[in-house]
């Protein structure tokens, strides 16, 4: 007799409804005869308990009353039901299948739709639910079994993150990995030559959870994300939303999550956020720019967020800044946004680059680069190793630590003070500061693009790409600058756009704060030399993002 071993998800009940009708005729198909199999967990006797998440709790493993199962047999999926009326270690599963079932393979949580073709089972991820004592459900992970006899024991598939939150207003959590590692959603596995699962692909970079009953978590109880068995190489982000204020964790190591396992996160998430009244700068959305093909349609959130320290936010009351409008600024495409403040952008019909804006009362909240290509930006491998994109947004000038991208028409403005907030309400200017001379802001901040930290807001890179560091560049000599980038020179405070010359921004900034860019324009004699030069931040050049 095998044992049970593993975790188990939701369930699904479906019930059968009897009709008092004249019998229809069978279906074409394998006739179905009614088969009882058998799963069991240790007993309370047993020597030996299982871990569900260490360290914190040692459980036995009870199935819930009247649990389904899904057993894929050939090309179909049936369900059989567990036969106790109450939480119990072991329970027989009865249901209709094919007289012989052979090889068949045994699915928790139940769904109906999951397939197996091709030796692969494909099904989808259910993202979270609550821990319950006393309850199969102290898990929820994933579970299956490859058997060929009336006793079930199933393997673990998929791992997980255990959370707890204190607060009782908290309405959502999201976690989403900081390089672009798939989390959940619809996904394969396979089982090994020693009858493991193991998942294969997902499709889910980003996962959004909302309470499974009422309209928020219930405060005090653990819950957990179902994630794909993967590494996320630059670490993990946890969000809570309580309606008006949004708090974020990010953890910037590699983590490992390994089938069957469980990460936790120590202690409770709304005590490791900071949850402030509105100060610091506001900004909306995950990110700044976004690569389209023609006509594709992207939507994401923009309710506000309030900096604190290199990406970790918090959010604002509804008095403050919430979007109403959506506006093409310049470029092709269309814009909307929803009353929950979803901002809907759908590309243009052609290649070339947009600027999308949002707005409260007419005036600019935040806006987003839309770079419409045909296929994805082939990545080039510099000398360094840095995987780079082509050109941000085509021909497109950023001024040193701003998010939006300046056309080589752009309008000069001088607003005197409050160049940073300034350069949010007024994308499309190129900013000139009469106060600072060789510079566009009014404030000695040099971390803008995130030189030595984490990738910050105002970096103008699409999600796991950024602007290169310094040493991104190193290596680039002069017949490597002319045959692989883009001679698409500058813009200058005067109106003047050069579009010959090779100029590139780097993040990175030397010791005095002179802010470094990759620079070399034709006819100077410097061929077979290293070409990394600085410049002052009022200048507008082109962006090469990099892989994270």
């Amino acid at each position: 007799m095998k044992t049970f071993k593993s975790i188990p998800l939701v369930f699904l009940v479906l019930l059968a409804c009897q009709r008092e009708e004249s019998p229809l005729p069978p279906a074409p198909g394998p006739q179905l005869v009614e088969h009882t199999l058998y799963a069991s967990t240790p007993g309370e006797d047993a020597p030996q308990t299982r871990t569900i998440i260490s360290p914190y709790n040692e459980k036995k493993i009870l199935w819930s009353a009247r649990e389904s199962i899904s057993i894929l047999c050939g090309e179909g999926n049936y369900t059989f039901q567990g036969d106790n009326e109450a939480p119990a270690p072991t329970a027989n599963f009865t249901g209709m299948g094919p007289a012989d079932l052979g090889s068949y393979i045994a699915l928790y949580p139940y769904d109906f739709s999951a397939t197996y073709a091709g030796g692969y089972v494909s099904t989808k991820l259910t993202p979270f639910q609550l821990g319950k004592d006393g309850s199969f459900r102290d898990g929820y992970l994933v579970t299956a079994d490859d058997a060929t006899g009336n006793s079930i024991s199933f393997n673990h598939v998929c791992s997980g993150l255990r959370f707890m939150v204190n607060a009782d207003n908290i309405k959502a959590v999201s976690i989403r990995g900081n390089n672009g590692e798939k989390i959940a959603g619809d996904f394969r596995f396979r089982f090994t030559a020693e009858d493991t699962p193991v998942a294969e692909a997902g499709t889910e970079q980003f996962v959004t959870l909302s309470p499974s009953s009422g309209s928020a978590f219930e405060a005090g109880k653990y819950y957990y994300i179902i994630i794909l068995p993967t590494v996320f190489s630059k670490g993990f982000t946890i969000t809570a939303d309580n309606g008006s204020q949004i708090g974020e964790l990010r953890f910037e190591s590699s983590a490992t999550f390994t089938a069957g396992k469980f990460k936790n996160v120590t202690g409770n998430l709304d005590e490791r956020m900071t949850w402030t009244t509105p100060s610091g700068r506001v900004y909306y959305g995950q990110e700044n720019s976004f690569c389209l093909r023609p006509g594709e349609t992207v939507s994401f959130d923009v309710n506000p967020r309030k900096i604190s320290g290199s990406w970790q936010r918090s959010g604002l009351p509804a008095s403050i800044g919430f979007p109403d409008e959506a506006e093409v600024l310049w470029g092709g495409g269309s814009a909307s946004i929803s009353s929950d403040s979803k901002l809907t952008i759908t590309a243009s019909a052609t290649p070339g680059s947009a600027l999308v804006a949002i707005k409260k009362n007419g005036t600019i909240l935040w806006s987003y680069l839309i770079w419409v290509t045909e296929s994805a930006p082939a990545e080039t491998t510099l000398p360094s190793g840095a995987k780079a994109l082509p050109a941000l947004g085509g021909d497109c000038y950023f001024q040193w630590g701003r998010k939006d991208p300046l056309l080589s028409t752009a309008n000069v403005a001088n607003p005197g003070a409050s160049c940073l907030a300034y350069s949010i309400s007024h994308p499309t200017e190129y900013i000139k500061n009469n106060t600072a001379i060789y510079d566009w802001i009014d404030d000695i901040d040099w971390t803008l693009w995130g030189d030595g930290t984490a990738k910050t807001v105002w970096d103008p890179c699409p999600i796991g790409y950024r602007v290169p560091a310094k040493d991104d560049f190193s290596g680039i000599n002069e017949k490597y600058l002319t045959e692989s980038f883009e001679a698409l020179g500058y813009i200058t405070y005067n109106g003047y756009h050069n579009h010959t010359d090779y100029y590139y921004w780097t993040r990175s900034t030397d010791f005095q704060g002179d802010v470094r860019k990759l620079s070399w324009f034709l006819g100077v004699p410097t061929p077979e030399t290293d070409i990394l030069w600085t410049d002052y931040r009022y200048m507008a050049y082109p962006v090469r993002c990099v892989k994270e």
